[in-house]
């Protein structure tokens, strides 16, 4: 199990650090017991509508934990995030390869590089996470939670299970939904990460209750700012 999450952790190492922008960004903890119930309720998604005004959505956001203890043939949610992942791998190709190409303008450089940058690293994520379900094998540490708008992934969290802490170890977005957002279009769908992270405590709050602290790798600003508001904190061995 070890030399299977280090093939992980030396994939995803090896790409970010072939990337420009990569930099080593914040580990933050959070001990479970300083959340209160109305800290992890669920919030329902702000979406831009075609105002360009942010809307609170009568739909709620719907979410999934995805265990990899069975193969891909005992489990169709495990075969389902796979193709999840696969497509979404595809379309990040397809929108870099757009912007590129001016089918996709964005006028302000800044912003356009901005995107551009996130959707690699999104990219990098998701690839690292596929090499869990490209050789179907079993593993009872790894777990993942998809956070839904109408039945389709905004978030995608890969976590592992080490004994008394939860590290969050990956956090992907829909690449569509990282654009949107980004160039405020409509039809984006907001705090999707948020709720994403408050499904996890109370995930582990019902199911997990020897789980007692959430640690979490941020790379991206916004990520880190939502769980920096939640209650995380700049982790000890950081320092």
């Amino acid at each position: 199990m070890l030399r299977y999450n280090y093939k992980i952790f030396s994939y995803l190492m090896m790409f970010l650090f072939s990337m420009e922008s990569f930099a080593i960004d914040e580990v933050l903890d959070l001990k479970l017991s300083s959340l209160s119930e109305n800290d992890i309720a669920l919030i329902y998604p702000v979406i831009i509508d075609s105002n360009a005004d942010k809307i609170i959505s009568t739909t709620p956001f719907s979410n999934d934990v995805i265990f990899l203890h069975h193969v891909e043939a005992e489990s169709p949610a495990r075969k389902e995030l796979k193709s999840i992942l696969g497509s979404y791998i595809k379309r990040t190709k397809a929108l870099l390869n757009n912007i590129k190409k001016k089918k996709i303008f964005i006028e302000n450089i800044a912003l356009r590089n901005e995107i551009k940058s996130t959707l690699k690293t999104n990219k990098v994520f998701m690839e690292a996470a596929y090499e869990d379900f490209k050789y179907d094998q079993i593993n009872t540490q790894v777990r993942y939670y998809t956070t839904k708008y109408n039945n389709k992934p905004v978030v995608i969290t890969r976590s592992i299970d080490t004994l008394d802490t939860l590290d969050i170890d990956l956090v992907m977005s829909n690449p569509d939904n990282i654009i949107d957002t980004r160039l405020n279009r409509t039809g984006a769908i907001k705090r999707a990460s948020v709720e994403n992270v408050r499904s996890i405590a109370r995930d582990i709050r019902s199911n997990h209750p020897s789980i007692r602290h959430l640690s979490a790798y941020v790379k991206s600003p916004i990520l880190e700012e939502n769980y920096r508001r939640m209650g995380f904190e700049t982790s000890l061995y950081c320092n």
